[in-house]
């Protein structure tokens, strides 16, 4: 396993814990990776976060919701679908 492929684990299971400690959650890519992981890369980080929430949906741990205006949410796959204003 590469080095990449650690770290996109290592995000995905913080993703993980995130969401089993706050199941209402949901945010973008960019607010993942400032608010939940508290990342120091900011939007440099983005690649790998994104890594790891499309391995996480693949799981059926979270899922993704277009909002309009054109942004991407992420949230616990369990939680109930809401309007998407």
């Amino acid at each position: 396993m590469s080095n990449d492929d650690e770290l996109v684990l290592q995000v995905a299971d913080r993703i993980e814990q995130y969401l089993t400690q706050r199941p209402a959650a949901a945010d973008t890519a960019e607010g993942i990776s400032t608010w939940w992981l508290s990342s120091p890369l900011g939007t440099d980080a983005l690649p790998t976060v994104l890594a790891a929430l499309r391995q996480l949906e693949s799981r059926g741990v979270v899922r993704s919701v277009e909002r309009s205006g054109g942004a991407t949410i992420y949230c616990a796959a369990a939680r109930q679908r809401g309007p998407t204003h």
